[in-house]
């Protein structure tokens, strides 16, 4: 009996220790479990405010993304609209479509974008004062430009003016340098035997044409040698020359023609009296002559005279 108490006491202290220790590994258990639900906890709230970051950085990308683009779209309208800069414009352009790259490919952090987003904008707004003076020097240079070239245009039209009136001034003394005549006459003349002769009428009689006039006195014509020429003009229009090649010819009102005689006189800017002949070469027909004077290349005096 005494052996079986022994037994069942030792049963007893081993159910007890074995008990003791279920309940250390249970409690154990316990502060793991506790510990793994408060690690799960952490880790939510580590991946909630990574998420609310993740989102600040990609929305503060995007918003730097856009003020690049703004800036590309402010550069490319100011290299279109200035020439002068339009190398350097463009060398910006470029490091803002690269930055535009980088931002959309995530390569950047958002510190490193916003930082040469930053200086890209700083180089940008002293573009926009130097254009801005360019543009305002371009103005006052359009304005100095518009006011020489209205004032050129006046002076031009001054100077064409007074070309003008020179031209019509000389004109005027050229024609006023002119030789005149008076008492210009022609007529036939009959030749006697003592060769002399007298007026005549009769075409079969006539021995010669004679023409006679006063070249008047001019002050402003410049003396020295003139030629004078006489063109009879027959009654069908036929100019009485004794040859008809370019030696018997001359220059007047823009043409060049035939004369029926000519010669020469020492002007000088005094009244003189001529009387030039043309000797008959052929029987004068009956009708009406005109008979032309020139000199200096111009018609001095014109008559007529007829035949029968």
């Amino acid at each position: 009996m005494e052996k079986q108490g022994e037994t069942s006491s030792t049963s007893e202290k081993k159910e007890s220790k074995t008990n003791k220790i279920l309940v250390a590994l249970l409690i154990l258990l316990l502060c793991f479990c506790g510990y793994l639900i408060w690690q799960n906890l952490e880790l939510k709230k580590l991946l909630e405010a990574e998420g609310i970051e993740l989102n600040e950085v990609t929305s503060e990308r995007d918003q730097v993304q856009g003020e690049l683009e703004e800036m590309l779209a402010q550069y490319k309208e100011m290299e279109a609209n200035n020439e002068e800069l339009s190398e350097e414009l463009a060398a910006e352009k470029a490091k803002i479509e690269d930055l535009i790259k980088k931002a959309k490919g995530r390569n950047w952090t958002i510190h490193k974008l916003r930082k040469e987003t930053e200086t890209l904008r700083t180089i940008m707004k002293g573009y926009v004062v130097q254009i801005d003076s360019l543009n305002q020097i371009n103005g006052r240079l359009t304005e100095e430009n518009i006011v020489v070239r209205t004032e050129l245009s006046s002076e031009k039209d001054r100077t064409k003016n007074l070309t003008e009136k020179n031209e019509d001034l000389s004109d005027l003394v050229t024609v006023a340098s002119y030789l005149k005549t008076g008492a210009l006459s022609s007529f036939g003349v009959k030749i006697k035997s003592n060769n002399t002769g007298k007026p005549t009428d009769r075409s079969k009689k006539v021995g010669k044409i004679r023409t006679q006039f006063v070249v008047l006195k001019n002050s402003i014509t410049i003396p020295g040698k003139k030629w004078i020429y006489i063109r009879i003009l027959t009654p069908d229009g036929k100019v009485l020359s004794e040859k008809t090649d370019d030696s018997n010819k001359f220059d007047f009102n823009g043409v060049r023609g035939l004369y029926s005689a000519k010669k020469q006189i020492d002007y000088k800017n005094q009244q003189q009296t001529l009387t030039i002949d043309w000797k008959k070469t052929g029987d004068f027909p009956i009708g009406e002559y005109n008979v032309e004077v020139y000199a200096d290349g111009v018609d001095i005096g014109k008559t007529k005279f007829s035949l029968k």
